[in-house]
């Protein structure tokens, strides 16, 4: 599935950070953590990055729902679910499996059922036929019923994060940095298609060093953010290029372990993690 751009904000005022630099193999100071990502602390850390890419805050906007005109029709969720990408009718799926057919979001289910086969037929992706009303629906639900929020975490971790890792860890990187530029990258393009994380780690091929690796991947990346095989895309994803250039700058400084407490500034907006 190749993923569409989400709302990112033009420009960077860059990171500050105020703890000092990891290693790669930065686990080995905190013996009783798992990992990379699968410690759960700095998997908080890496999804509160994201979010700032996408949100402006570090909080994970599960109750948002707005229609970007982005060519992908509504988005909404943590993850940025689409009307238009398949995920979020995995979403409304997976809650009305709980929740039954008649809450106000599992009404949609028709709309929604029908606007994936239009795509997959080789349909627009921007169609919001039979949504009007969505984003209140959706907003409500989600601040009323966990299992809403709760049919989220698990289609996110079942498309992007859980194939992320794996694909992370099969390029050699079990840095907690390391994973989260494949998780945002997953995030962000989807794992198939031209522009997928697949494709762009496919790209980069073997380096004998994690970092030296990192910064290939960055680069093919940024080139494919610039040049996107989907036109759709085109104008969103060249204006989500900072995204990059902030991982690079962890890169750079070698923040490795994404310790707490960590401080950044995004599009001249600070915001910081305590230890």
């Amino acid at each position: 599935m190749n993923r569409r751009g989400f709302l990112v904000l033009a420009g960077l005022a860059g990171w500050a950070v105020t703890s000092g630099c990891g290693a790669p193999d930065a686990a080995a100071g905190h013996p009783e953590r798992l990992p990379g990502l699968a410690d759960p602390d700095r998997r908080r850390v890496a999804e509160a990055v994201i979010s700032t890419f996408e949100n402006s805050t570090i909080e994970l906007p599960y109750a948002a729902a707005h229609r970007l005109d982005d060519g992908r029709g509504i988005t909404a969720g943590r993850a940025g679910f689409t009307s238009g990408t398949h995920d979020l009718l995995l979403v409304v799926q997976r809650y009305a499996a709980t929740a039954g057919n008649n809450t106000p979001v599992s009404r949609y289910l028709p709309a929604l059922r029908a606007i994936d086969e239009q795509v997959a037929d080789g349909g627009d992706g921007s169609s919001t036929k039979g949504l009007d009303g969505f984003e209140d629906a959706w907003s409500t639900t989600s601040r009323t019923d966990p299992r809403l929020n709760a049919a989220q975490d698990a289609v996110y971790d079942e498309l992007y994060f859980r194939p992320a890792m794996d694909r992370a860890r099969g390029a050699g990187q079990t840095s907690a940095l390391g994973q989260l530029v494949v998780l945002d990258t997953a995030v962000q393009h989807g794992i198939g298609g031209r522009d997928g994380l697949q494709a762009l780690i496919t790209e980069t091929g073997e380096q004998a060093d994690p970092m030296a690796w990192l910064g290939r991947f960055l680069e093919i990346r940024r080139a494919h953010l610039l040049d996107p095989a989907d036109e759709e895309t085109a104008e969103v994803w060249k204006e989500s290029v900072p995204r990059v250039t902030t991982l690079e700058t962890l890169l750079a400084q070698q923040r490795f372990d994404l310790d707490t407490p960590l401080e950044w500034t995004f599009a001249g907006d600070r915001f910081s993690l305590p230890a």
